[in-house]
């Protein structure tokens, strides 16, 4: 029995990265006599919008920024080295996926799904944002095909982002051919239910949480005594409380103002001027564990908000005022709403008049030690991935049945 995991594992994105290897390390652990592999596939296009260079992070936000990032280039002059280490830090924890043996790399899609066909028994696309429209256009292969011969599930799969209004019609019809011939069509967040709905699919959508939610953070690849000696020598002082932000300069700046005199700032993913420590070369495996040396996290990220949960770390998780909306919820406004912690998200445009209620519940996370609390929260989040390996279970005792008459 193969079992092959199609979702995005290949960008710059420390998210994406863990909610691959989570996944698979889930499905190994559920079916340890199958062989689980993610396909190595990945879509130049993509590639090419998530490219590190230099160049880009200096040139992108407006004038303010730049000038910023100048400055933060002229205080840390390693910095330029560590970014372009970046891309070959993401290349190397790949080892530590059960990828194909068998690479694609191509914007096309029938070598894929021949591929698919001729070595799988069940395909499992997702998770992320995978449907996203927007980026990936039209056919998105993450969709699958009706070309496919094999069973097909997704799993917390998401279009998020995508403006599926705007889709074509005859389009529209075409995808929901596809995943209505879907066994299991897991989705991570309601705008995906919404859109699987609208699009006529006759298949319902089930919930399915992201599969960092159920990542096992103690038995990462990774050397705690050697990222402490990393930490160390970046300047991370571990006699001083800390509070990791997980955002760019805006965000740093106000929790500057807030708690600099008291905590250190350390700055992840994003280099800011305004942080005592940037953390912006650690492994996908590293900073999925470095979130437990904070007592507080403030992100814009969806898995940013998720690890650090996952952690047992309280989140402040921000949504700029402008992109914020009543209408439709964020992907971590839907994802706090679920786990009950919908109060640790907010709306700001950085000014100091959202300060006193953005600091009044992060001073109260900080004092109530609720990392017991937060993890069985996330716990309970994590139970709706059976549902999930029970639809591959089923599959898996139907095939051997099949088998067993033909003998």
């Amino acid at each position: 029995m193969r079992i092959g995991i199609l979702t995005y594992h290949r960008s710059i994105n420390d998210g994406a990265v863990m909610q691959c290897y989570s996944l698979s390390k889930r499905l190994q652990h559920e079916f340890p006599e199958a062989e689980v592999e993610v396909i190595d596939y990945h879509m130049p296009k993509v590639q090419r919008y998530y490219e590190v260079s230099i160049k880009k992070y200096l040139l992108s936000g407006g004038l303010p920024n730049k000038v910023k990032k100048a400055m933060l280039l002229i205080r840390q002059p390693d910095l330029v080295r560590r970014l372009k280490n970046r891309k070959q830090t993401f290349e190397d924890c790949l080892d530590q996926l059960p990828l194909s043996d068998k690479k694609i790399f191509d914007d096309g899609t029938d070598e894929l799904f021949d591929f698919i066909n001729e070595r799988y028994d069940i395909v499992v696309a997702g998770s992320d944002a995978i449907w996203n429209y927007n980026l990936r256009s039209y056919p998105n292969p993450y969709f699958l095909s009706e070309k496919i011969r094999i069973p097909m599930l997704s799993y917390a799969a998401s279009c998020y982002g995508m403006v599926y209004e705007k889709i074509p019609d005859a389009q529209k019809r075409e995808i929901a051919g596809i995943l209505s011939r879907y066994n299991f069509l897991g989705v991570r967040d309601d705008e995906t239910a919404r859109f699987v709905q609208s699009i006529g699919a006759s298949i319902s959508s089930v919930h399915t949480c992201d599969p960092t939610v159920f990542l096992d953070v103690n038995a990462l690849p990774v050397n705690s005594m050697a990222l402490e000696e990393k930490l160390r020598a970046r300047g991370f002082d571990f006699t001083k409380p800390a509070i990791g932000v997980m955002s760019g300069n805006q965000m740093c700046r106000m929790v500057r103002r807030m708690y600099g005199k008291r905590y250190q700032i350390i700055g992840l993913q994003s280099p800011s001027v305004y942080a005592d420590v940037n953390l912006d070369d650690l492994s996908p495996y590293e900073w999925s564990y470095v979130f437990r040396y904070f007592s507080l996290t403030f992100t814009t990220f969806f898995h940013g908000t998720l690890l650090s949960l996952r952690n047992g770390v309280p989140v402040i998780a921000i949504a700029l005022e402008s992109e914020y909306s009543h209408n439709h919820m964020t992907k971590v406004q839907d994802f706090l709403l679920r786990v009950g912690m919908e109060d640790c998200y907010f709306k700001t445009d950085y000014s100091r008049r959202y300060d006193a209620e953005i600091k009044a519940k992060a001073d109260q996370l900080i004092s109530m030690n609720a990392r017991e609390r937060i993890l069985r929260q996330m716990d309970c989040e994590a139970v709706n991935v059976e549902k999930f390996i029970n639809c591959i279970r089923r599959l898996i005792v139907n095939k051997e049945d099949k088998e067993n008459q033909n003998d």
